[in-house]
């Protein structure tokens, strides 16, 4: 009885292990949610817990291919009214890895996506907290755990989804449809190649894409950019249109960035 008991006990551990990034992500209309199969081009998968044990807590996915290649960074849910950058993140638990290393952080801001805010007052803007500090706030905490994996796995780029209050076009104080590249030209190159594609799928003009300045201080992008000299990009899309749009124009985007790097198919 006792080894049924363990052996029930390590598969469930098992299933938490392989479907992790769709099981553990935040409650969702999106019927997606919850059944998304594991990356199976992949010869390790990794949960790695930030802030274990605390109200805060979240998990990173790493992906490791058998073949070598540079490591990528996706990032969600810094903002929990964004639930677009998200969802699109946790896709990417469904993309073969072909070499290299694909790192997903689906639920950056988790309490906040159950709270469908912004963020909590006691945690803080994670998007203005980089480089973040170990004994700091919430926010700060968080940051810096993200920042660990970066240069735990050397990442040569990072990729953080956003949603902005409106389309760019129509009201120039929102960035919603614009991607925002860091200061190399690698970054804004390629985030104009981005454009180009996705735009090809976008009737109405006012919904298209365009290129803005750089990723705001203290976000994830800048501090990749501007610190670790990688390109990364912040990806904003406009919630005034339906998520599954919203999720689809994130995803395509930020595979398209990602593939550049050969660690995915485009």
């Amino acid at each position: 009885m006792k080894e049924k008991a363990i052996s029930l006990l390590l598969m469930a551990l098992l299933l938490f292990t392989i479907n992790g990034c769709a099981k553990n992500f935040h409650d969702t209309k999106d019927p997606s949610v919850g059944n998304a199969q594991p990356n199976t081009a992949i010869t390790n998968m990794r949960v790695i817990s930030i802030l274990p044990e605390t109200p805060y807590a979240t998990n990173a996915y790493v992906y490791e291919s058998s073949k070598p290649g540079p490591a990528v960074m996706i990032v969600g849910g810094v903002h929990g009214n964004e639930p677009a950058g998200s969802l699109a993140a946790q896709k990417f638990c469904e993309v073969p890895v072909k070499k290299g290393t694909l790192i997903v952080v689906p639920r950056a801001n988790a309490t906040a996506l159950a709270a469908n805010v912004r963020t909590l007052p006691e945690v803080g803007d994670i998007n203005r907290a980089y480089p973040g500090k170990q004994d700091g706030t919430y926010a700060e905490k968080i940051s810096f755990a993200i920042v660990q994996l970066m240069n735990q796995y050397k990442v040569s780029m990072v990729v953080d989804l956003h949603e902005g209050y409106a389309f760019n076009a129509l009201d120039s104080k929102s960035v919603g449809e614009t991607i925002l590249p860091g200061k190399d030209d690698t970054s804004v190159l390629l985030a104009m190649d981005a454009v180009e594609v996705i735009n090809q799928k976008i009737k109405e003009p006012y919904k298209r894409f365009s290129v803005l300045a750089n990723p705001i201080v203290g976000s994830t992008a800048h501090y990749a950019n501007s610190y670790l000299q990688v390109p990364a990009f912040t990806v904003e899309t406009s919630d005034k249109q339906a998520l599954d749009d919203r999720v689809e124009y994130s995803f395509q985007i930020a595979k398209f960035l990602i593939s550049s790097q050969g660690v995915i198919e485009k």
